[in-house]
């Protein structure tokens, strides 16, 4: 953290207001049985946007009040009473739990995507758990470390297009394969989203009888390249289909298959790893956590940007 950064009260107004209905939903208040007590700082949820507001700037925690003294709104607009000090966001941190932001970053890219969805593009990628990046290393060198390492955490994301939006997400250690990870991803998806998807677009790590064969119980054409030792089986199943069709015709697949979709995933990967925080916490769930604000984070920029537009 640089010391000479500070909190803009127009972009934490921002992040709270445009997110106030789902964290409305997801944070409600707690009942009080009793009046007996220190009057409350302020409603729970604009508590917790602020938490997470923070691990998306990489503001630590003692640092947080000092931070906020130039935020007025939040007494002025009746969102808190008083500036919480470092150990109350602390201990609200640590009640957000790894599915609240995953649900939170599904919810942002629903609303974001429901109307003009038309491609779902799945992929993974690599973030390592200790402060510090060594993965640009191990992505082109990999006498370094092994990708497989528990160093790593893989995350597995759906992105609709042409919004960008981040729809699925599901963690899991490195070594893991993508396409056995496929189904908790899926699953993440709403269904109302799914519905209207036309095609899914992923790499030859999805090359797998179940996942083609879901894609056709859903109506949706999967756009997957076969892996090189794939044969004509003859039996003229939906996993024979694919291989005739792009091993015989492959002039008419590259057209009709738009494979540099496959690409958009991988710039959503590459915004979120130039603003990937330091996981300064100690316990790998808080780290966990820590690396899915960056991807909420995006989340929330990409959906400005097509506001503003």
């Amino acid at each position: 953290m640089f010391p000479a950064q500070i909190i803009h009260p127009h972009v934490l107004s921002e992040f709270i207001h445009l997110n106030e209905d789902i964290l409305r939903h997801k944070f409600p208040e707690r009942k009080i049985y009793s009046n007996i007590g220190r009057p409350r700082i302020g409603l729970r949820w604009v508590v917790i946007a602020i938490c997470v507001f923070a691990r998306t700037q990489n503001i630590v925690w003692r640092d947080l009040p000092s931070k906020l003294r130039y935020c007025d709104f939040l007494i002025d607009q009746e969102l808190l009473n008083t500036i919480p000090s470092k150990s109350t966001f602390h201990r609200m941190w640590m009640q957000v739990s790894e599915a609240n932001l995953s649900s939170w970053i599904r919810m942002i890219g629903y609303a974001d995507s429901r109307s003009s969805i038309e491609d779902l593009v799945v992929d993974s990628s690599g973030f390592e758990k200790q402060p510090g990046s060594r993965w640009r290393h191990v992505k082109w060198t990999k006498t370094l470390i092994s990708k497989t390492s528990g160093e790593f955490r893989k995350i597995h994301l759906a992105i609709a297009l042409p919004s960008r939006a981040i729809v699925g997400i599901h963690g899991s250690e490195a070594k893991r394969y993508d396409s056995k990870a496929f189904g908790p991803l899926i699953l993440s998806v709403y269904q109302r989203l799914i519905s209207r998807t036309k095609r899914l677009h992923a790499d030859k790590a999805y090359w797998d009888e179940k996942i083609i064969g879901w894609s056709y119980q859903e109506g949706i054409t999967p756009v997957i390249p076969c892996k090189n030792n794939s044969k004509i089986n003859g039996i003229y199943d939906f996993i024979d289909f694919q291989v005739r069709y792009q091993k015989q015709y492959p002039g008419i697949y590259k057209k009709n298959s738009k494979n540099y979709l496959r690409a958009e995933v991988e710039h959503v990967f590459g915004e979120v790893k130039l603003q990937y925080p330091i996981l300064r916490d100690i316990y790998a769930h808080n780290k966990h956590k820590s690396l899915l604000c960056s991807f909420l984070w995006y989340n929330h920029k990409n959906r400005i940007r097509r506001l503003n537009n």
